[in-house]
């Protein structure tokens, strides 16, 4: 069995999709739910630009990071998949979340998976340079320039991410889905 290089987004995949909607909400007095979140972009929601988001959310909520809940059947399913593959966190998070984003996946049971803040949501150029085989994502903007590029995504499934198509896309469900499906390729 060859090991895969296997790289897995945080915030919505490790994470519930929907996590942060309630706090966004109290922030901006809005009732917006799971079914209500139609798309990715938290200013089309909000009605917000993203900078100011950003800044209050992060000035206010900081907090949320760390009470974030492992998505069921992740924490076994990533422990095991190590044994077997290389596995990297790759995430959008900015540098500034660096202590909150160690302190929460140590926590969590995941210390011993390096971890890369990249402050943006292009994640072409770090997938390239740890030659990945498979990246785990929620995002539709970041899975569809992946699977551009000729890589293996698995997209959680998510409302936000409904009319997400490609040939490089898998769509899962849960991680008993993504875990078949990497144990396919071995």
């Amino acid at each position: 069995m060859n090991k895969l290089n296997i790289c897995i987004d945080i915030d919505g995949t490790i994470t519930n999709p929907y996590h942060f909607i309630p706090y966004l909400n109290e922030l901006y007095n809005k009732e917006i739910t799971a079914d209500g979140c139609y798309t990715y972009d938290w200013q089309e929601l909000y009605g917000v630009d993203m900078d100011t988001i950003l800044h209050e959310f992060h000035t206010t909520y900081m907090h949320s990071y760390g009470e974030a809940e492992v998505v069921e059947g992740a924490k076994e399913i990533i422990a095991n998949l190590y044994t077997k593959h290389n596995l990297y966190f790759v995430t959008a998070r900015n540098e500034s979340l660096t202590e909150v984003t160690t302190n929460w996946l140590n926590d969590k049971g995941f210390s011993s998976i390096d971890v890369y803040l990249l402050g943006s949501d292009n994640k072409i150029s770090k997938a390239k340079e740890l030659e990945c085989n498979i990246f785990i994502e929620d995002n539709p903007a970041n899975a569809l320039q992946l699977a551009n590029e000729g890589m293996t995504v698995l997209l959680i499934d998510t409302n936000y991410n409904k009319s997400v198509e490609h040939e490089n896309i898998t769509r899962v469900e849960n991680w008993n889905d993504i875990n078949e499906i990497i144990e396919s390729y071995s």
